[in-house]
């Protein structure tokens, strides 16, 4: 299994390396220029957004229904990006500490609110008021989108899925086929 998993995120990434300098030339291809400054020095042209910011989020998860909040990092370059955080849900007597770190493909680098896909890992400590507790490990696969900005301020939505989790208690751990589902509302500060 560890062997599948591995392989598959080497092939998403070699795959998708290719796609971003072949993307720019089509475009940089597309530009008329006139005769004057073909002599001249190319330009120095981007093809993509590039962006960093620290964001706070508010959201529901690991299941549905239950409060979450949290606060993050997130990078983007072009077509590329990561995104990592640390969140709490609780519902009283049983409490969560997750943090993940999730690379992004963004499906559309040249729009600033493009949306994304993501893959990545979670892990969780759970605890609850009797002192028990145990810890999860997952992969993480995202799906977001970056919403409009409003002058400088930036904000997204994305919902993760954790499946299969691994499931670390005080006594032995086994494997959990039940997702674990969070949907989040992120705003840069």
């Amino acid at each position: 299994m560890k062997n599948k998993i591995t392989y598959l995120i080497l092939a998403f990434i070699v795959n998708f390396s290719f796609i971003q300098p072949a993307y720019c030339q089509l475009v940089m291809n597309d530009v008329c220029c006139p005769e004057h400054a073909i002599e001249a020095p190319p330009p120095n042209l981007d093809c993509g957004v590039r962006d960093a910011y620290r964001y706070f989020s508010l959201g529901v998860g690991p299941v549905i229904f239950i409060p979450n909040v949290g606060i993050g990092y997130r990078e983007r370059y072009s077509q590329f990006g990561w995104d990592t955080a640390l969140s709490f849900s609780t519902i009283g007597y049983a409490h969560q500490l997750s943090a993940h770190l999730v690379g992004h493909y963004y499906l559309n680098p040249l729009r600033r609110n493009s949306a994304y896909l993501g893959l990545g890992l979670m892990g969780s400590g759970v605890f609850t008021n009797h002192k028990e507790g145990g810890g999860t490990l997952s992969p993480d696969f995202v799906f977001g989108k970056e919403l409009e900005r409003q002058g400088d301020s930036r904000h997204f939505i994305e919902m993760h899925v954790a499946i299969p989790t691994m499931w670390m208690g005080s006594k032995h751990t086994h494997s959990m086929y039940f997702p674990l589902m969070y949907i989040k509302y992120g705003i840069a500060f």
